[in-house]
């Protein structure tokens, strides 16, 4: 993601990125914010006469002869020329929210347009998890290499562990796809059963997890994890060449797998690590019968965010996290 310093913003908007972090957003939050309002000035640089045409020389009196269907426009012009959907362009719509409420205020402007804007609704849809029997079966081809090719077999018995372990913490433990990236070796406490992770809004907070979880990490730090050591690293999860594993890796593993399963006649189409996530709040909420707790793990600020993983429950729930099984 590009560096906020970089990007060409007037210095009231610099602020308003500063008044995010002040009030824990994450640094990811604060580019992302950024890079939208990047766009947005862009937009009203080409669109509006009158206007300048870079975004640094936006003043507040040009921010003043904003109009609400100003912004209606550029959502408009986002839509056609950028194919957004209807998520991106509640986001768009949200960050200028957001904005707007901030100069309001810090006295910046004289009055919030963004209160004349019909809001985007998002229609929720039941989040995609895998069932007991693709999680069984997905099992089986990481422990036994199943259905992979020659080419990938001879990959698989080189980080069979790793690969084993990762996705059992992700269903085991419903981190989010960059809280395991950041997992470091002392981030991990097996007497207590639980990681230290920081998530979002910079909240520190203890992630528990099952025996089957501490025995596949525990069995790839062992057995595995050595071979994979160049230099010293505190990162959990390596790659083979000794660094901590990307993103982008881990991504790819489970696009792997998700491939590799869907060939057996699963339907993975899509999956991803936030699949997976939604995989163990589907689970627990099925063991559990308890919103709240789920809510908990998952580290949901809003009630309502966790509520549509009840959607998909078919059967009588039952109890607690440690009754998880991956088999």
């Amino acid at each position: 993601m590009t560096d906020i310093s970089r990007l060409p913003l007037p210095s009231y908007t610099r602020s308003y990125i500063n008044h995010l972090g002040v009030i824990n957003k994450s640094p990811n939050t604060q580019k992302a914010y950024a890079q939208e309002l990047h766009l947005f000035f862009n937009f009203l640089c080409q669109y509006i006469s009158d206007f300048p045409s870079s975004p640094t020389s936006l003043t507040l009196d040009h921010i003043n002869q904003i109009q609400h269907n100003d912004i209606e426009a550029y959502l408009c012009w986002a839509l056609t020329n950028r194919n957004n959907g209807v998520r991106a362009l509640a986001r768009k719509q949200a960050v200028i929210r957001s904005f707007y409420h901030y100069l309001l205020r810090e006295d910046l402007v004289s009055k919030d347009i963004t209160l004349k804007l019909i809001p985007i609704h998002l229609g929720q849809k039941a989040p995609k998890a895998l069932e007991p029997e693709q999680i069984a079966d997905l099992v089986d081809i990481l422990e036994t290499g199943s259905g992979l090719s020659k080419g990938q077999l001879k990959y698989h018995t080189y980080t069979e562990k790793r690969d084993f372990a990762i996705f059992i913490t992700f269903i085991g433990t419903g981190l989010r796809l960059t809280e395991l990236y950041s997992l470091n070796l002392q981030n991990i406490d097996f007497n207590k059963g639980c990681f230290f992770v920081t998530r979002k809004g910079n909240k520190e907070t203890n992630i528990y997890f099952n025996s089957e979880v501490a025995t596949a990490i525990q069995d790839y730090i062992k057995n595995e994890r050595q071979r994979y050591l160049v230099k010293e690293s505190d990162a959990l999860f390596l790659s083979i060449q000794g660094n901590r594993m990307s993103k982008r890796a881990i991504q790819d593993l489970i696009k792997k797998y998700m491939t590799i399963l869907k060939k057996q006649g699963h339907n993975t189409e899509g999956f991803s690590a936030h699949k997976l996530r939604s995989t163990f709040a589907t689970l627990l909420l099925r063991e559990t019968d308890n919103l709240a707790i789920v809510q908990d793990a998952l580290g949901h600020a809003d009630p309502r965010t966790t509520r549509i993983y009840a959607k998909v429950l078919d059967e009588q729930l039952k109890r607690a996290a440690d009754y998880i099984k991956f088999r």
